[in-house]
């Protein structure tokens, strides 16, 4: 069967989309959006000078252009939710989001599900210390099938169990056991965050009728045995996140025996077919020897205390009670953040509902086909670079490699009609967000364990919120959540002329799969194979002398903070140029009206500020990310007839593959 033209898509699409009488002249409606800033000086200014964002974006989080995209789907959705439905998916999705925003919640719900689900029987002995009983303080207890239930709500409890794909196999999902994250807590000394948190635990505790004396000084041995499970920590947080070769789970406990990672598992994944003596698990291994030895010490924990905080640590983590002075806006956003992660498919495909019209499913469909030949003709030309770059030359065996690699990417997109994805509800949604919220979150825990167990992965989860794409290194693919194919990106550009509308899309979407595939390109990616895999060494010398001399420019002036962001400063500026050499080789009577559009739609799509990040930030300023990019590419000042002299024209042009 032969492969449809983008030309024929794009005549699908238009008729999905647009009626030929309201076409719009892209590039004039590009130009009506610059400001008087002359573009060879600023061209940030010149495309940007005009943006804002109004006060509803900006309290549903709106900073920049894509977070205004995220902005706007919010508002949509909670203008549809907060209006009666006859659908019975978006029903549910709104008897949800009302029940969330009624914020009448019960600390002792979830403290009632907890002891539930653990089995905990109170003669002779209760499982947990908050109600009258008369045993010793040197009581033993049984932590186990309390750390197991907390992980059957999603929860995390002494670790953190996470479902993950296999860093060695991009086909398969495996367990993660990995430290708390302490977020509430805090790290280093945040002596204000230990105080906040300290401060509501006892809030929760009080709401379980504890006088408010014994709840502050319980409160705070609970930081206390917290922080100590945080000492178990290396300085360097970030070396807890490293990924290491998947173990069995008969070998993990022969290894941490005081942990019964056995018994563990048989609580969580009862009900499933599983084998015990296949199980693989990649676990932190240096944190859970650490934990056994603190379970297992001399000075061990108090039972009250280790139990006490396990009975929290659930409606912690559904943030109970530390919403309840926050404003309207927070108040829906923190819920759809909730439908986001309990109800992903529902929401998203009510979202693409919203966007594409009532044959979005169609719509969708066309755009998914329209990515997939974006994404062919990129590594199209990618491939004539990799042959003709001087990086690998008299060197047949490294560049073969690289085009190998190349042709091994894959590009992973959302389905819309993938049920099995969805976590939606087997049991139809009440009007007690308490219930709601524990059986979303079983029905998702339940969801997340049959994966490591189920089918092959073949789809990216649809996440109606991330309006970003990804590159894995380990999996040399590139993945396209469902929230950035809601945003104009993916959509087709209603534009009066066609070369305009591919001029759009290829400085948009076309350019965000370009970025990402240079990724696997940059300093890290070279160390990386076609399958992912860690192969230093695969480059002789005289290749990876080449490639630094070239992406030495990358570390100059025109750059702060250069060591840290040069692997996405080289994905801008080689993704950007990879994007137009691939929009002009498909379009070969492009004009230099069309050109201009391209580097418009590009710069506009970075308006705004960046999100305030640490000192280890790996972007530059959204400033830099449009001047440097633009002003390493000839074609931008031939466009826009830039003088060698002009800020946007710089002698030294970055020019890596």
């Amino acid at each position: 069967m032969e492969v449809p033209s983008i030309t024929w898509l794009l005549c699908v699409l238009l008729t999905f989309r647009l009626k030929s009488a309201n076409l719009l002249d892209c590039q004039q409606q590009l130009e009506n959006d610059t400001d008087a800033e002359e573009a060879c000086e600023n061209f940030y200014e010149h495309a940007c000078g005009n943006w804002y964002v109004s006060s509803r974006q900006r309290n549903m989080g709106a900073h920049d252009t894509r977070s205004k995209w995220l902005a706007n789907m919010k508002i949509q959705l909670i203008r549809h939710l907060e209006s009666s439905h006859e659908e019975k998916e978006e029903e549910e999705l709104a008897i949800f989001y009302r029940s969330c925003m009624s914020g009448d919640q019960s600390v002792k719900y979830y403290t009632d599900a907890l002891i539930q689900s653990s089995g905990a029987t109170f003669p002779p002995f209760p499982l947990f210390p908050l109600f009258p009983h008369n045993s010793s303080s040197n009581s033993s207890f049984d932590w186990i099938p309390v750390n197991a239930a907390l992980r059957t709500y999603g929860a995390q409890g002494l670790w953190r169990l996470l479902v993950l794909d296999n860093w060695q196999s991009a086909d398969q999902r495996i367990f993660y056991l990995m430290p708390p994250t302490f977020e509430q807590l805090g790290y280093g000394e945040d002596e204000m965050s230990e105080f906040l948190y300290e401060r509501y635990l006892k809030i929760l505790l009080m709401e379980l009728n504890l006088r408010v004396r014994r709840a502050g000084l319980l409160a705070q041995k609970l930081v206390a045995f917290e922080k100590s499970l945080r000492n178990l920590l290396p300085t360097d947080i970030e070396q807890t996140l490293v990924l290491r070769k998947p173990q069995s789970l008969r070998d993990l406990e022969l290894q941490l025996p005081g942990l019964e990672l056995r018994r563990y598992f048989d609580i969580i994944l009862q009900g499933l077919d599983w084998d015990p003596s296949t199980l693989l698990l990649v676990a932190n291994i240096d944190y859970l020897r650490d934990l056994q030895g603190l379970l297992l010490a001399r000075d061990r924990p108090d039972p009250e205390i280790l139990s006490t905080w396990l009975l929290l640590q659930l409606p912690v983590h559904f943030e109970l009670k530390m919403h309840d002075d926050e404003r309207l806006s927070s108040q829906q956003d923190r819920c759809l953040e909730q439908l986001r992660k309990l109800m992903p498919g529902a929401l998203g495909r009510l979202q693409m509902q919203l966007q594409l019209g009532d044959n979005y499913q169609d719509v969708y469909d066309s755009s998914i086909q329209q990515i997939a030949l974006l994404f062919r003709d990129l590594k199209q030309q990618f491939e004539l670079v990799l042959n003709e770059t001087e990086v690998f030359d008299e060197n047949l065996v490294t560049r073969q490699l690289a085009r190998e690699k190349l042709r091994a990417m894959r590009l992973l997109t959302p389905r819309l009609q993938d049920s099995a994805g969805t976590g939606h509800p087997t049991t139809p949604m009440g009007g007690n967000c308490d219930e709601n919220l524990i059986q979303l979150s079983l029905n998702l825990a339940r969801l997340e364990f049959r994966q490591v167990f189920g089918e092959p992965v073949t789809a990216v989860p649809a996440d109606p919120m991330s309006v970003n794409a990804y590159y894995r290194l380990k999996l040399n693919r590139i993945e396209l959540p469902l929230g950035l194919l809601a945003t104009p990106l993916a959509q087709l550009p209603s534009c009066s002329k066609e070369a305009d509308a591919m001029a759009k899309l290829s400085a948009g979407l076309g350019y965000i799969l370009a970025h990402e595939m240079v990724h696997a390109f940059d300093y890290d990616g070279i160390n990386y194979d076609a399958a992912g895999q860690l192969a230093n060494g695969q480059w002789p010398a005289r290749a990876i002398i080449r490639f630094g001399l070239r992406a030495k420019c990358y570390l100059g002036t025109r750059y702060s903070n250069a060591t840290a962001t040069i692997n996405e400063n080289i994905a801008d500026s080689e993704g950007l140029r990879l994007a137009l050499d691939t929009y002009r080789r498909t379009r070969k009577t492009a004009s230099g009206q069309n050109l201009r559009t391209f580097f418009l739609a590009f710069a506009q799509n970075w308006c705004g500020t960046a999100a305030t990040r640490g000192l280890g930030q790996q972007h530059s300023s959204h400033v830099d990310r449009v001047n440097n990019v633009v002003g390493n590419l000839p074609e931008f000042g031939e466009t826009f007839q830039c003088t060698a002299t002009s800020r946007m024209n710089p002698a030294e042009k970055c020019r890596l593959w």
